[in-house]
Formats: structure tokens, sequence, C-alpha cells
């Protein structure tokens, strides 16, 4: 098998921080010994300063990340429940006496309200879901 310099460079870091196999170590000598021009620059490369990480990104907590998640999943959980509960009332019936009372036939104003309240649910459900899925 050929060794190229590629494959001397992929190997060298393991090789300075004495992270490589034995066998590794040996590979690596025997190549160094045969191109010392290759091990040279290596030994330069390897020698100069590493750039310095940048300051860490702002908002990658994620405790953080998971609380705002959490937060959002609850409050569309209860946009959902409420849209639908409200969704439902004015539909509600009230049986007793051998009679049936339906509430939008009843009192159509507080079927309207609970209705107007179901659209609102919804509304501010449908916003939520699309900023969620947008994150």
């Amino acid at each position: 098998m050929n060794v190229t310099k590629n494959v001397i460079a992929d190997l060298f870091p393991l090789y300075v921080e004495k992270e490589c196999s034995p066998d590794t170590r040996v590979l690596v000598d025997e190549y160094l010994r045969s191109h010392p021009q290759d091990a040279e620059e290596l030994r330069q490369i390897m020698s100069s300063p590493m750039p310095k990480a940048g300051p860490p990104a702002k908002g990658l907590d994620e405790m953080d990340s998971l609380r705002t998640a959490r937060r959002l999943v609850r409050r569309r959980s209860w946009l959902l429940g409420l849209a639908i509960f409200f969704s439902i009332a004015p539909f509600s019936v009230l049986h007793t006496g051998g009679k049936t009372y339906w509430l939008f036939l009843e009192s159509p104003k507080s079927a309207a309200v609970y209705a107007t309240l179901a659209v609102a649910s919804w509304i501010a459900y449908a916003i939520t879901r699309n900023r969620s899925q947008s994150l």
C-alpha cells in the first residue's frame, strides 16, 4: 500500500498527541524518516498557533430552549382544548323533566358568545401552531 502525505497529515494530530496505536506510530515514523521535507512541514503546521474559538453563540442554551418548547406545547394544548370546548358548547343540551333544551335554540345569545370564543380560540391556536413550525 502506498502511504501518501495526505494519509500522514490525517494521522499526524493523533501521532503528536500520542493517541494512536503503536502500528500507526511506526507507520508515521517511517514516513517522516523517508520524507524529511514533509516532516518539517507537518511539524510547522502543528506548531502554528490555532485560531481561538469565538464567543459562544447566544441563545443556544439547551435548557432555555427546552423550557421555551415546553411552554409553547403547553400553550398550544390549552388553546386546542378551549377551541374544541367552545366549538361544542353551542350544541350542548339539557334533558330534564322529559324535555330537551338546546342551548342554541333556548339561548342564542349565549351560543353566539361561545361561538365567538371558539373562533378566537381557533385563531389563537393557528397562530401559535404556525409560530412553532417556523422555529
